[in-house]
């Protein structure tokens, strides 16, 4: 039995683009149901319309499965969507230090129409920041 990996081994590689840990989580839980099913690759890659080749790089967590992929394969393999995220760390640890409430807030703010109101939100954003790295002795 593999070895359970811990939350700065799933935040490796945490690209937009490219698979990470998560994949690789997600396509060895399809791997796993696939088989304690003992369905075939050709059988499940033939009703998503795509080659075994495909099946087998979600399930390496080579490739990213889309969400409708994964819908469609949790209906496959009789299990709820959740399934395949089962025993990933809470994305509290997972992408811990990789987001935080300003990744979400500047864009909405960058995205108002050029107005002092935007630069106000900008300014009060940027002070909340400052005053929480600060010390308190200070």
């Amino acid at each position: 039995m593999k070895t359970a990996q811990t939350p700065a081994d799933y935040a490796d590689n945490s690209s937009a683009r490219k698979a990470d840990m998560v994949d690789k989580h997600v396509g060895s839980r399809i791997r796993e149901r696939r088989r304690e099913l003992h369905i075939s690759q050709q059988e499940i890659s033939s009703i998503l319309g795509v080659s075994y080749q495909q099946l087998q790089k979600y399930e390496n967590g080579n490739n990213r499965i889309s969400a409708g992929r994964l819908f469609l394969l949790a209906h496959i393999l009789k299990v709820e969507v959740g399934y395949f995220y089962q025993g990933l760390p809470p994305s509290e640890e997972l992408f811990k230090d990789k987001m935080n409430d300003l990744d979400f807030v500047m864009p909405e703010i960058e995205s108002l129409p050029a107005t002092s109101l935007r630069q106000a939100l900008t300014d009060l954003v940027h002070a909340i920041r400052d005053s929480e790295t600060k010390d308190p002795a200070d």
